[in-house]
């Protein structure tokens, strides 16, 4: 099995050498174990169906998470890891060991301008300053997303994916994360929790997203699927 392409030129971005990465998850002998993960995944933080609005962005972060996170399968590595074994050497391992150190995150934006976004981690805490070209448009200061962290060339940097939560949903957000905080929950276990929640508001559109964040936060386990 080979996840990675000799045939393709190197591409010394940070998101070209992920995008190689994925394309070899269609392998025959990959299927059965990303159909497992993706079982996993959605019983974590929730099934979206495929004719739903954020189908194609939940399927993009669980690509990513099978990537970088998956230790169920055969020897208990990530995907990248195993790739990273095989081909160690050159600057596209360099990067794909940047991808497998970094951290997904709960952030609120502080700051925005040109090229750079100041973000504060609700989980772990810290303050960073991101190097970010994109356009985010109709991002707030103050916005809440799930992001990944990645240290790269002595910058930090988003991933490719941002779950966005609704405008107006800090104050509860920080209230759920205070509390599982406190009840011992890791990182992951809360991201997966917050997740549901926003998955929550696409079911219920005209319910005011505060409210349905506070009820379904009661109704929630600490993960599952809805």
């Amino acid at each position: 099995m080979s996840l990675w392409d000799e045939a393709t030129p190197s591409d010394p971005s940070l998101y070209g050498v992920m995008d190689r990465l994925m394309s070899g998850f269609t392998s025959e002998e990959l299927v059965p174990e990303v159909s497992r993960a993706r079982e996993v995944y959605e019983s974590r933080r929730g099934r979206v169906r495929e004719d739903e609005e954020l189908w194609d962005l939940w399927s993009q972060i669980f690509v990513e998470w099978f990537a970088l996170e998956w230790t169920e399968g055969a020897d208990a590595r990530p995907p990248a890891a195993r790739v990273l074994e095989r081909n160690g050497e050159g600057r596209d391992a360099a990067t794909l060991r940047a991808w497998l150190r970094s951290q997904r995150a709960l952030c609120e934006i502080l700051a925005m301008r040109p090229g750079a976004v100041r973000v504060r981690d609700l989980l772990r805490g810290g303050t960073f300053e991101v190097a970010e070209n994109r356009s985010l448009h109709g991002v707030d200061v103050g916005d809440i997303a799930e992001v990944r962290l990645i240290g790269f060339d002595g910058r930090v940097r988003f991933g490719r994916t941002f779950l966005f939560h609704p405008s107006g949903t800090r104050a509860v957000i920080e209230e759920q994360v205070a509390q599982r905080l406190a009840q011992k929950m890791s990182p992951e276990e809360i991201l997966d929790h917050c997740a549901q929640l926003r998955l929550r508001t696409e079911r219920y559109r005209h319910v005011d997203p505060v409210r349905v964040y506070r009820a379904a936060a009661e109704e929630l386990p600490s993960s599952g699927d809805i």
